[in-house]
């Protein structure tokens, strides 16, 4: 399909039939005859807009998909050009189109995604995972909804297995090309972090901020410096969909592909708990996920990777991913009550970690 809607007020019925009868979704005597459009969350965020469609069709009221959720790039250009600088719409893109089909990682079915390179702009077209419940990083996971993540990672991380940097080489790459684009978000937003949610961090994490900002470069090249395979890259429970053992339905799905890129795998795991799990059962259960990791991988046909090199993988991670939910404090939004109430409890179980484990002599 040489054309494509980048907005929706672009979308047709004529596009949508034909979109939908390349992805062998709807039969050649069938047609898209009407559709209706909603916007889900807060519609559009910070770097994209995501919306809901329900569709109409000629014959059958069940020829194709009765909905879809549609991904566009944010719709304002200064914000677009912030998720092209780190190419998050061109690599999600490229997960569906080049990774998706070697994976058995959960994930929402997807009929259609491109990019318009001259606009910087993408569309994904995604099966609607309505049937599922929505994670909520906020109240965190329990420790079966840990696994289940993990379980779901697993499939990934085991296929490109010190293997993703040959097979990927245009990918974007934590010790490389990650580190020109992304280490000013941080070095721009950690100060109004730290005014804004200066008593979420744990002692002796808030004095350490100027040192470790001006050492992240080193530390993202540390993340690097060991096993390394393609990773989701944004692990935490917005992006899960759990499926609750209803018939048919996954036990956990992966949303949100835009952030794949080259590195540690437990750069996902410490995503996962850092952000995702509160503090005391991250303390009281941190070595069994990590020992569950470890006996997962195995059974993938990963051999080698002990705990010992996990949990060294695992603290040199946190180290680096507790500038994740710093970022997100320090462009935290004061009219969003949920974008503060992430922020508070990000930053408390992401600095309680580095806390927890001494990670800040790890600091080069």
């Amino acid at each position: 399909m040489s054309t494509f809607p980048v907005l929706p007020e672009q979308l047709t019925n004529e596009w949508f039939t034909s979109m939908l009868r390349d992805a062998k979704k709807l039969g050649g005597d069938n047609t898209v005859t009407g559709f209706d459009v909603s916007y889900i969350g807060d519609g559009v965020g910070l770097l994209g807009m995501v919306i809901r469609v329900k569709l109409s069709y000629s014959g059958a009221a069940n020829a194709g998909p009765a909905s879809v959720v549609i991904k566009f790039a944010h719709p304002v250009p200064e914000n677009r050009a912030i998720a092209a600088n780190l190419n998050m719409y061109e690599r999600e893109v490229i997960f569906f189109n080049e990774v998706s089909n070697q994976v058995a990682t959960p994930q929402p079915d997807c009929y259609f995604a491109a990019m318009n390179y001259d606009l910087g702009s993408n569309v994904v077209v995604l099966e609607d995972l309505n049937a599922y419940r929505a994670g909520d990083q906020v109240k965190g996971a329990t420790v079966e909804e840990v696994k289940m993540v993990i379980d779901s990672i697993i499939p990934l991380h085991a296929k490109f297995w010190n293997k993703a940097a040959d097979q990927f080489p245009n990918m974007m790459r934590i010790d490389t090309s990650y580190i020109g684009p992304f280490a000013p978000s941080v070095q721009g937003t950690w100060e109004p972090a730290l005014a804004n949610f200066g008593y979420c961090f744990a002692d002796g994490v808030k004095e350490a901020m100027p040192k470790y900002v001006e050492a992240l470069p080193n530390i993202m090249r540390m993340l690097g410096n060991r096993a390394t395979t393609l990773i989701h890259g944004d692990v935490r429970l917005d992006n899960v969909m759990f499926g609750d053992g209803k018939p048919g339905l996954q036990p956990a799905v992966m949303l949100d592909w835009q952030a794949i890129m080259v590195s540690s795998p437990m750069q996902d795991i410490a995503w996962l708990l850092n952000s995702g799990v509160a503090v005391e059962m991250r303390r009281k259960h941190e070595e069994e996920f990590l020992a569950y990791y470890c006996e997962k991988i195995a059974a993938a046909g990963v051999q080698g990777y002990t705990l010992d090199t996990a949990r060294d993988d695992y603290n040199t991670a946190l180290l680096f991913m507790m500038c994740y939910p710093v970022i997100i404090g320090g462009a935290f939004d004061p009219a969003n009550e949920r974008g503060k109430a992430l922020a508070e409890e990000g930053l408390r179980r992401s600095t309680a970690a580095v806390a927890d484990r001494g990670l800040l002599k790890l600091i080069p």
